[in-house]
């Protein structure tokens, strides 16, 4: 099957999935500034902007929430937080659930295949994030812990804390909001909402579109199964 690059404005994607997950954290030592291998972290948020790279538009949007499996009951600091509340989750899917309509919303596009479908071509695509936790370690987590197999499709990323220091490297960027700072940009929403981020986030990559940045890999991870 092949994988094809159709835009005209010298990205080297079609498509950016641009996503903030919010997780919950049960410490093994509450109150601890250190982590420990013992805390215990669930997604309880999963949204992605889908923004397109030939029209530097947001074309579709998926979003839940999650309902936790190994501790059903969210802490104080994550409601503090994230603003999301119990009642939040516990009307929401678990994450094989909202594992499956993710692959779904992407195949929906055609950036990948399932295996009951016969796709001859595919759109290129890559995964857009604020820092590396979400894709390198927070997902991964989740799937295996969801005795879930990890995919190829998300090995590969932008953090694009890293790619906006490297077209602007007097800037020290600590965050999503620095970058919306420096690019003159407003945070919408609320901080730590996992779609109000995510949108924010995809701002700040519209950004760099237009100010004729190329939108490139940062992160290549080898696949482990």
């Amino acid at each position: 099957m092949s994988v094809i690059t159709t835009n005209t404005v010298g990205q080297p994607f079609d498509y950016y999935c641009v996503l903030d997950f919010e997780a919950v954290c049960h410490q093994a030592n509450p109150g601890s500034k250190q982590k420990s291998p013992n805390d215990i972290w669930e997604i309880i948020e999963f949204p992605i902007c889908l923004l397109e790279a030939q029209t530097n538009q947001i074309i579709d949007i998926y979003h839940s929430y999650v309902r936790p499996t190994i501790k059903s009951r969210l802490n104080d600091i994550c409601i503090q937080i994230t603003g999301i509340t119990q009642d939040m989750v516990d009307n929401s899917p678990t994450f094989d659930i909202v594992w499956k309509d993710v692959q779904q919303f992407l195949s929906k596009h055609s950036l990948i295949c399932l295996e009951n479908e016969n796709k001859t071509s595919l759109f290129s695509f890559t995964w857009i994030t604020c820092g590396n936790w979400d894709l390198r370690t927070m997902l991964p987590l989740q799937l295996k812990q969801c005795d879930l197999d990890r995919p190829k499709f998300i090995n590969n990323f932008i953090n694009i804390k890293d790619l906006y220091m490297e077209y602007y490297p007097m800037y020290q960027i600590r965050g999503m909001k620095d970058m919306l700072r420096r690019s003159n940009l407003t945070l919408d929403g609320r901080h730590h909402s996992g779609i109000d981020d995510t949108k924010n986030i995809t701002k700040v990559a519209q950004w760099l579109i237009q100010q004729k940045k190329i939108l490139k890999l940062t992160t290549h991870d080898s696949f482990i199964s």
